[in-house]
């Protein structure tokens, strides 16, 4: 027979072990995982900020066509138009990427490469190709998600993030009807933070394509203070989401104070830890 304390030391074994192959999966990028800091509608770049822990070998595809809610798919997404009526890019992870680090699509890194050009696979009869997001001045989106490596636009598997920024015509988040408007797509929320429409409508160029830059602003009090701190995903979530901590030109490549979440081991164990010592106390 097998003793109590044995079964015990078995029963924790078993739980770590589950949980670990449980921490393998969150590796994947979900929604959340990275928020959009900052845009140049000028010069068609963006940076972002990785909240979560980036595992090497994820694609990330961002684009600028807005999302109709109606139709269910990008602007202008087909099986003929791989880009849309818009513009594709991929981001591939080469390494691991450590949350808090600010990703620039203006340049590779030694962890990431960008894919700027060459057809979109899976078109039929199409030859849309990888660009930079060309973004209008007065208005537009950038969507960062996931999907299938055949015409991605038009198969997306999930979504990570949406940034709006417009004007006094294009104040929110809208029903996809021409270049200028895009709506949140599913899986992504106003009040979960992932989704974000800038309320200051100053945040863009104008119509003589003078340039305009845009980003969160260290010097920022709420963002100062995280820097201190330590943030956590939500906490940093909220101070993006928040026009009042944005300034003119994007952040810096320094990496940002993310403080880690806590782990669903450590979660785990201390639940097992609790559960014991209420029945050592009730024995």
């Amino acid at each position: 027979m097998i003793s109590l304390s044995k079964a015990r030391a078995w029963a924790l074994l078993i739980l770590i072990f589950g949980v670990g192959v449980g921490m393998r999966l969150e590796a994947a990028v979900t929604a959340s995982s990275l928020a959009i800091v900052g845009y140049d509608d000028f010069h068609d770049s963006f940076s972002m900020l990785a909240l979560t822990p980036l595992t090497a070998g994820e694609t990330i595809y961002f684009t600028n066509n807005g999302w109709s809610s109606t139709l269910g798919r990008f602007n202008g997404a087909d099986a003929s138009q791989g880009a849309g009526n818009e513009s594709l890019i991929k981001l591939t992870l080469t390494q691991n990427v450590a949350k808090g680090t600010v990703i620039y699509s203006g340049a590779d890194a030694a962890a990431w490469q960008w894919t700027k050009s060459g057809v979109i696979p899976g078109q039929i009869g199409g030859a849309a190709v990888f660009s930079d997001l060309a973004l209008e001045y007065e208005s537009d989106q950038i969507y960062a998600f996931q999907g299938s490596a055949s015409n991605p636009l038009l198969n997306p598997t999930s979504f990570i993030y949406a940034l709006h920024f417009g004007s006094t015509d294009y104040p929110f988040f809208s029903d996809a009807e021409d270049t200028l408007t895009g709506d949140i797509p599913p899986g992504l929320s106003l009040g979960a933070k992932n989704a974000f429409a800038h309320t200051d409508l100053t945040f863009h160029g104008d119509g003589d394509g003078n340039h305009s830059a845009w980003g969160l602003n260290p010097s920022a009090p709420a963002v100062a203070a995280l820097q201190i701190s330590g943030g956590t995903k939500a906490q940093w979530l909220a101070v993006i989401a928040d026009s009042s901590n944005w300034s003119e030109g994007q952040p810096s490549l320094s990496a940002f104070n993310v403080t880690p979440e806590p782990s669903r081991t450590l979660l785990a164990l201390l639940g097992l830890q609790a559960c014991l010592t209420r029945r050592r106390r009730m024995g």
